[in-house]
């Protein structure tokens, strides 16, 4: 990262810590917290396909798991719950190792059937498994913090948690690994013939954003109080999938534009347009795809060639979902 990529990530930091203090409206609170959640599983994913190419369909299924972890070990072990988010993301992290190995052969179309069909084992078992789980009730969790200005103190801890994610998901774009991953996605055969290790890169490319995405589903269970199965359910992965491709797959600042675009429309649309989210959704990602593949990423340096400047600068990446490979 650059100066002016440090920058943007200070401005984003700073904006931060100002909203909560202009927002009295504790859903508007929510509204912020749901999108420190998505960014994050957003964030994750993108490293998991547009770093690596490995198109995970069971994504969700890491926060599902991450959340419960942390909550059971809080309630049943009395840690705390800030123990709970490395707690989460440790287990997702060894889960992504499994996981990993198991596909390593698999590419395509048959990685996302593997990787949803354990996202429905793990959400079956959640269902199941009632008494430890909750089953579909869900599990009640402790908060992070008690009081009247819980929310507000625990405003802060998703937003560390935010900007400490983003900024690893920038600087593993310039880092020699992330190099090994791009080489992984843009042809998995020539980084074989060139020695890179696939083996090795598939797998630390899931146990890295299974360990981010339980992150996301710990801070997540403790933020609400609540966790249950839905928050791994397939209309949750569409969802990410569609504000990852929306900003831009395979660059640092589109899931943070994707899921603010989604987030936001997505309380517009609650009242009279409530039934007719999926739709609307699902359109906006077939036009996405039809005639702007770089999401808003390529929109932006399409409308003004100076933001593209300061945008962080990587190699030419063949194959990459976005128009523009330059560009993070």
């Amino acid at each position: 990262m650059n100066r002016n990529q440090w920058l943007i990530t200070g401005c984003i930091g700073v904006a931060g810590i100002v909203l909560p203090f202009g927002v009295d409206s504790p859903v508007w609170m929510t509204v912020l917290n749901l999108f420190f959640y998505y960014a994050m599983l957003s964030i994750s994913w993108n490293i998991v396909f547009g770093y690596a190419g490995l198109f995970s369909f069971g994504h969700v299924a890491f926060a599902t798991v991450g959340g419960y972890a942390s909550g059971l070990i809080v309630i049943h072990l009395g840690f705390s719950p800030f123990w709970g988010l490395f707690v989460g993301g440790v287990s997702c992290a060894l889960i992504g190792v499994v996981l990993g190995g198991i596909v390593l052969r698999v590419r395509g179309f048959y990685l996302c059937l593997l990787t949803w069909a354990f996202a429905e084992v793990v959400n079956v078992v959640i269902k199941t498994e009632h008494q430890i789980t909750g089953g579909t009730g869900g599990l009640i969790t402790p908060g992070f913090f008690s009081g009247p200005q819980a929310d507000f103190y625990s405003y802060f801890v998703g937003l560390g948690l935010f900007l400490l994610m983003f900024v690893f998901s920038a600087l593993l774009f310039h880092s020699r690994p992330g190099l090994y991953l791009f080489a992984v996605r843009d042809d998995l055969d020539a980084a074989e013939a060139m020695g890179v290790n696939t083996r090795l890169w598939k797998v630390l490319g899931f146990a890295c954003g299974g360990f981010w995405a339980g992150v996301a589903g710990a801070y997540y269970a403790h933020f609400f109080g609540l966790i249950d199965p839905s928050i791994g359910g397939l209309d949750e992965m569409g969802k990410i999938c569609l504000m990852v491709i929306v900003g831009g797959v395979g660059t640092v600042y589109g899931p943070l534009l994707g899921t603010f675009f989604v987030v936001i429309l997505s309380e517009i649309i609650r009242g009279s347009l409530a039934e007719m989210n999926l739709l609307i959704f699902a359109l906006v990602m077939i036009l996405t795809m039809r005639f702007v593949r770089g999401g808003f990423m390529e929109l932006i340096q399409m409308a003004n060639p100076w933001i593209k400047a300061l945008l962080p600068k990587g190699p030419s990446r063949k194959g990459t979902p976005s128009s523009h490979p330059d560009e993070t």
